[in-house]
């Protein structure tokens, strides 16, 4: 007999993604993080009280769920990193557009060719070790970011940028 729609669980709980963004947010916002709430707040203009009821426990009666419109918001002031730490859920990630000018195409390759180069020195002993994480997680976001601005020069429409910190 089939299950009722009613017994169906979604892939990714509601407790599991409200205290992932929660913890996801600690991690940039608090006492010894780059960011207050109330810096947070001005930043993105989502109320402070709204942030701090986020940060609540999602199995305690005062928490309340971020809207969209506010985690997008709070995604677009602390960037890239603060999204994958809770776009993972989704096995997705996340990357920031570039903001500097179109660079030249030849400064493009020259840099494509270098982390191809890093890539394959650590590649070269059949396995990437923890020696090589730092270096490729580099070349990594460099590879996305030189991914976004090739798209953007073939023509794809401007999407909005993030604004200044």
């Amino acid at each position: 007999m089939p299950a009722s729609s009613a017994d169906l669980q979604p892939l990714v709980s509601r407790e599991q993604a409200r205290n992932t963004i929660a913890d996801a947010i600690r991690l940039f916002v608090g006492r010894g993080r780059r960011y207050s709430v109330k810096q947070l707040s001005n930043g993105t203009r989502v109320p402070d009280w709204q942030i701090n009821a986020a940060l609540v426990d999602a199995s305690k009666p005062d928490h309340r769920p971020l809207p969209p419109e506010a985690l997008l918001s709070i995604s677009a002031f602390l960037g890239a990193d603060f999204t994958n730490e809770w776009l993972g859920l989704a096995y997705q990630g996340a990357f920031d557009f570039p903001d500097e000018d179109d660079p030249r195409p030849g400064d493009m390759a020259v840099e494509a060719a270098e982390n191809a180069a890093t890539v394959a020195r650590a590649a070269a002993d059949g396995a990437f070790g923890p020696d090589d994480h730092p270096a490729l997680r580099v070349v990594g976001a460099r590879m996305k970011r030189s991914g976004a601005m090739l798209v953007r020069m073939a023509g794809q429409p401007a999407v909005g940028r993030r604004r200044a910190a």
